[in-house]
């Protein structure tokens, strides 16, 4: 019996602590779990707010006078619009230069920029990849040219390429130089004028050697030595080819520069030469037209083409030419034609974000009150 109620005891006891102890745990359990979940909702609290306070990455590209090159700190066009609506919207930024124009959707895509702005074309294939905000500056393609000054010879001045004459002409000493070495060394030990010291000698022979080059002799028809049959006929042949070389140098130089006059617009592109910057509006549209263009990344790369005479035409956005063209002076360089190929700049910004909305009611409140033309006034004339 003893035994009997001892087991029926223990039973109860078990049955006691199974029902009990569980639920003690899950309680101690519990108290445990709330700080932990606690203290990773402050964490995550405060990762939002970091986020929320991080300042947008802004991309830019060299463009003038949109975005000025050169510049210690980022100004122009599209540098003070984007000031003031930040400024509006009440948001930090911080300014990440891409080396190209071409370059700036792609940062924009990869994530590596928030927004991007300078002079970006509004595409179909750039809406793919990102959003645009409302457009904020109506452009085109347009065609730079050298100016045709009415003085025929300031003309003639202006389009001769100094730069290639000048090494030319610095290459034409050398030879003369080395030629008038072998003349001295063919004849210092026969003739007397050559038994001189070293320069003096070098003297009569720089002046033998131009008389070759004029003459195409020696003087010494019956008494020349084999070298000296090789070496007058090859010497007069050197100088007949830098006298060619020169001549074509600057005649080309010429040809180009009246070429050049007879654009007056796009019609007139087709068979000229033609620089542009690759990856851009006016590359596409000649290259959907069959027209060759030499690819340059700099506007001074592009202007010393055009100056040396290298190629006759510019062809890029209408801002961008007419910029230059003032920049340089009107007796230098003309932008000719209308505007063709119109386009539209907008402000490109990663796909699906918020901030497109914010953007766009800011530039509308800036049109409204006058802000954009003030904006415009200081970096383009009154007029369009």
């Amino acid at each position: 019996m003893n035994l009997i109620m001892r087991l029926l005891a223990l039973l109860t006891w078990l049955m006691w602590s199974s029902a009990v102890l569980p639920a003690g745990s899950s309680s101690v359990l519990a108290d445990q779990t709330q700080p932990v979940r606690a203290g990773a909702d402050q964490r995550v609290a405060a990762s939002s707010t970091v986020a929320a306070k991080a300042p947008l990455r802004v991309a830019i590209a060299s463009v003038a006078p949109f975005v000025m090159p050169q510049t210690a700190v980022p100004e122009g066009f599209s540098i003070d619009l984007w000031t003031e609506i930040a400024r509006r919207m009440g948001v930090q930024f911080v300014w990440t230069k891409v080396a190209t124009q071409a370059e700036l959707l792609p940062s924009v895509k990869r994530g590596d920029a928030d927004v991007a702005i300078a002079a970006i074309t509004m595409t179909p294939e750039g809406e793919r990849v990102v959003d645009f905000s409302l457009p904020y500056f109506d452009s085109g393609l347009q065609i730079l040219v050298r100016t045709q000054n009415e003085n025929s010879f300031m003309s003639a001045i202006h389009s001769t390429p100094w730069a290639a004459i000048g090494q030319l002409v610095a290459m034409t000493v050398v030879i003369v130089f080395i030629l008038a070495n072998l003349v001295w060394l063919l004849e210092r030990r026969n003739d007397k004028a050559f038994q001189k010291p070293y320069w003096r000698a070098i003297g009569e022979g720089l002046w033998v050697t131009m008389l070759i080059i004029a003459t195409g002799e020696h003087g010494e028809r019956d008494k020349a030595g084999l070298w000296k049959r090789i070496l007058v006929p090859a010497m007069w042949l050197i100088g007949v080819l830098l006298i060619a070389q020169l001549t074509a140098t600057v005649t080309s130089s010429q040809t180009v520069a009246r070429l050049a006059s007879s654009i007056r617009g796009p019609n007139d592109l087709p068979g000229k030469s033609i620089a542009t910057v690759p990856g851009s509006i006016a590359a596409e549209y000649l290259t959907r037209r069959d027209m060759k263009f030499t690819p340059v990344l700099t506007a001074k790369a592009a202007r010393d083409l055009l100056m040396r005479g290298d190629v006759q035409a510019i062809v890029y956005d209408a801002p961008t030419l007419q910029y230059w063209a003032a920049q340089q002076g009107n007796d230098m360089f003309t932008v000719v034609g209308p505007i063709f190929r119109p386009e539209k700049y907008g402000i490109a910004i990663a796909n699906g974000n918020a901030i497109r909305k914010s953007i766009n009611e800011t530039l509308l409140a800036m049109y409204v009150d006058g802000t954009y033309e003030q904006i415009y006034g200081k970096w383009f004339s009154s007029s369009k």
